[in-house]
């Protein structure tokens, strides 16, 4: 798969206020479908499907098998909760990034779409809004910001990742990353 195809496809999605994750998940789905063949895509496929356990998440959003295997993660926060929100797609990286290393998938990719400006603007630039805000590089131990567990629960990311958002219609912006 080729992951500057994405750019375009998000771009004909008509992103609303309304959306859920899901409704993103399945027009991404449909816009997949017009250039892949749609026999060879998977929404929410279980990682006991391709023999793999323990893994930090138990399914994948996306699975494209075309010429090789490609997990694509999907996020779209529209409640707040904004530094619970960035540990979550921490924790996306890190999964595809197991996907990754257990060579079953070639390809993997998380892409976050939102129109809460909370997530690329804001007061607090360091520790977790650091990568998110400032455009610094997002990598090693990141803790959980919040609640229980502050401070202590971390997901580790072997990669290193810069995320730059990028502007879609009705004030939603996102950003992809590819491991």
């Amino acid at each position: 798969m080729d992951f500057t195809k994405i750019d375009g496809l998000l771009k004909n999605i008509p992103f609303d206020s309304f959306y859920l994750e899901a409704t993103f998940q399945f027009k991404l789905l449909m816009q997949l479908a017009k250039i892949y063949d749609e026999d060879r895509i998977f929404p929410e496929r279980s990682i006991a499907y391709f023999q793999l356990l323990g893994l930090t998440k138990k399914e994948i959003d996306i699975v494209l098998e075309q010429d090789q295997r490609t997990a694509i993660e999907l996020k779209m926060p529209m409640n707040g909760q904004v530094p619970e929100q960035m540990f979550k797609f921490v924790e996306d990286l890190a999964f595809l990034e197991e996907l990754k290393a257990s060579g079953v998938f070639t390809q993997c990719g998380l892409i976050v779409v939102t129109n809460d400006s909370n997530f690329w603007q804001g007061a607090k630039l360091d520790r977790i809004y650091a990568p998110f805000r400032t455009g610094s590089v997002l990598h090693g131990n990141v803790y959980k910001p919040t609640g229980k567990g502050k401070d202590a629960v971390y997901h580790r990311l072997n990669g290193e990742y810069k995320i730059e958002w990028k502007t879609l219609a009705n004030r939603f912006q996102y950003f992809m990353v590819e491991v």
